[in-house]
């Protein structure tokens, strides 16, 4: 089940404010820009290095691919809230669409690696990108939800009106600071990623830029508890347990 409920992130700013870094930018990310939508890209949060905010991790592939929804700016401004607004708008919308299937289905001849679309998951609209479009052989698409940065497979996908290509995509591709693997591996072991996943899940993180680009380098910070003394750098927690070297 996706999840676009904010009411634990209010109650965490102050904690993670403590912890940000004094050279720390602390400004709002997200902004709706109709020029964006007329040029029909969906775009990932720009991250700007050394920013700050408050996020998720809801997908991990390897700690050199972490995917981060953006959920509140350590200010206050509720990413959520406004994506839970967005998500309801194109559910209504797919629903009065879904009576004129003709129009609102994308075409197969349109469908291609990178376009971008909206789906239906457990009766909810998302705002989705095609990462494997389908086959003549086999009409189901592999489709990633942009704001959660999930994958998912579908098989009908529906055009997403330009308005809502406005607002940024939440889910920022990310690739942790300061570590690489150890020595000897070829490859990140599969037991890293789930080390990961279990430690981030269900909960926030702050999430501190390092280094920009179109795949940011980011510090992680998660479980605070009184005075922050049970935080944790994940960053460095992967050296701890083995699963990464750390690297300057």
């Amino acid at each position: 089940v996706v999840s676009t409920q904010s009411t634990e992130s209010s109650g965490i700013n102050a904690e993670y404010g403590n912890l940000m870094p004094a050279d720390s930018v602390c400004h709002d990310l997200i902004s709706w820009t109709p020029e964006v939508a007329l040029s029909g890209d969906l775009k990932p949060v720009d991250l700007l290095e050394n920013t700050v905010c408050i996020g998720r991790v809801t997908h991990v592939t390897s700690p050199e691919c972490v995917w981060v929804q953006i959920c509140r700016s350590v200010t206050g401004t509720d990413y959520l809230a406004q994506l839970a607004t967005l998500t309801d708008n194109i559910t209504d919308t797919l629903g009065r669409k879904i009576y004129d299937m003709r129009k609102s289905l994308l075409p197969v001849s349109e469908i291609k690696e990178g376009t971008s679309c909206a789906v239906l998951l457990e009766s909810r609209g998302y705002r989705g990108t095609v990462i494997c479009p389908g086959t003549p052989d086999n009409d189901v698409h592999q489709v990633r939800l942009v704001d959660f940065g999930t994958p998912h497979s579908f098989t009908e996908l529906f055009r997403l009106d330009s308005y809502y290509l406005a607002m940024p995509a939440l889910a920022v591709k990310c690739s942790l600071a300061h570590i690489a693997k150890v020595e000897g591996d070829p490859v990140w072991p599969e037991s890293a990623s789930k080390y990961l996943g279990d430690m981030l899940a269900e909960c926030f993180v702050k999430v501190r830029v390092v280094e920009a680009g179109h795949i940011p380098k980011v510090e992680l910070y998660t479980e605070l508890g009184p005075n922050n003394k049970n935080s944790k750098y994940v960053n460095r927690e992967l050296v701890y347990d083995a699963y990464a070297t750390w690297i300057d």
